[in-house]
C-alpha cells in the first residue's frame, strides 16, 4: 500500500518590525518571555517604585535639558515643578505603583527632588547649549534587517551621547559600561549616521539615591569595528527571535524582581509563544 503524499505547507510570512531599539533588543536578550508579556501581550502589571521614580526623574531632566537647548526657563524651581507634576501624573495614568506605604511614597518623592538638585550642583549638568535633546534617530546598518532606532537623552555640545540612569547604589564603572554596551554603541552608530562624526566618548550619568545624593559619570571610549560588529550581531539576534516568535523563560537573578513571575510559571500557555 502506497502512503499518501504529504503536501508541503508554506511557512508563514515573516513580518519584520519597523525598527529595533537598543532597549527592546536588551529586553529581548535578557528574557525573551518577559519581552513577550511586556511588549507583545502588554500584560498589565503593578509599577515598581524604582521604575516610577526613574520616569519622574527622567521627565525633570528632559525638561531641564530642553530648556538649555532652546533657551527657556532652566531654573531649579522649574525642574522641581516638572518632577512633582510628573510624579503625580504617572501615578494616576500608569499606576498603580506598588508603594509599601505612604511613608515609602514620601521618601521616594523627596529622594527624587534631592537627586535632581544634586545634578544641578554637579559638574555634569551642561553649561553650554546641547546639540540635541530627546531627538529620535534611525539608521540602516549592514547586517541588520531593520533600521536601528533610538532616542538619546542628551547629545552634548561636543557630540557626546549621554544616557541618564537613576540608581540606589554607586555603580561599578567597568560593569556599568559592560551592562549598557548595546545602548552605548547603538547611540554611537546613530550619532555617526546623523552627523558623520565619531563622538569623543560614550557617557552614562548615574543619579544615585544615597543618603547624600551622588552624580557619577561613566565614560567609555568610542567603539571600534569589533565592538560595533558585536552589537549589530546582538541586535540581529533580537530581531530574528522576535520575528520568529522565540519567546521562552530565561531563569536568573532577575526573576526575583520580575512582575511577570506568575505568568512565567504558567508557561507554556495554550496560545503559541515559541517557534
Amino acid at each position: 500500500m502506497i502512503a499518501p503524499t504529504q503536501q508541503a505547507v508554506a511557512p508563514a510570512p515573516r513580518t519584520l518590525p519597523d525598527h529595533i531599539s537598543p532597549s527592546a533588543a536588551k529586553s529581548y536578550l535578557s528574557c525573551s518571555l518577559k519581552f513577550f508579556f511586556e511588549r507583545v501581550l502588554r500584560l498589565p502589571a503593578p509599577v515598581s517604585p524604582s521604575l516610577h521614580l526613574g520616569k519622574a526623574i527622567h521627565a525633570g531632566l528632559q525638561a531641564f535639558h530642553l530648556a538649555r537647548w532652546r533657551g527657556g526657563n532652566d531654573s531649579p524651581e522649574m525642574l522641581a515643578s516638572v518632577f512633582e507634576v510628573e510624579f503625580r501624573r504617572l501615578e494616576k495614568e500608569e499606576g498603580p505603583v506598588s508603594w509599601k506605604d505612604d511613608k515609602a511614597r514620601t521618601k521616594a518623592r523627596e529622594d527624587g527632588l534631592r537627586v535632581l538638585a544634586a545634578y544641578l550642583d554637579s559638574g555634569e549638568a551642561p553649561t553650554e547649549r546641547p546639540k540635541a535633546v530627546e531627538v529620535p534617530l534611525d539608521q540602516k546598518l549592514d547586517g541588520l534587517p531593520v533600521p536601528l532606532g533610538g532616542v538619546i537623552d542628551l547629545v552634548t555640545h561636543d557630540g557626546v551621547p549621554v544616557d541618564f540612569k537613576s540608581a540606589a547604589a554607586r555603580p561599578d564603572p567597568k560593569q556599568a559600561a559592560f551592562d549598557h554596551e548595546i545602548q552605548l554603541v547603538s547611540y554611537q552608530l546613530l550619532v555617526e549616521g546623523a552627523t558623520g562624526e565619531t563622538p569623543p566618548s560614550l557617557d552614562l550619568v548615574f543619579l544615585v539615591k544615597t543618603k547624600t545624593p551622588q552624580v557619577i559619570k561613566v565614560s567609555s571610549p568610542p567603539a571600534d569595528r569589533q565592538r560595533k560588529d558585536r552589537v549589530v550581531r546582538m541586535l540581529e539576534t533580537a530581531v530574528e527571535g522576535i520575528v520568529e516568535e522565540r519567546f521562552f523563560p530565561q531563569p536568573g537573578m532577575h526573576c526575583s524582581w520580575c512582575q511577570f513571575r506568575k505568568d512565567c510559571a504558567a508557561w507554556p500557555p495554550s496560545s503559541r509563544t515559541s517557534a
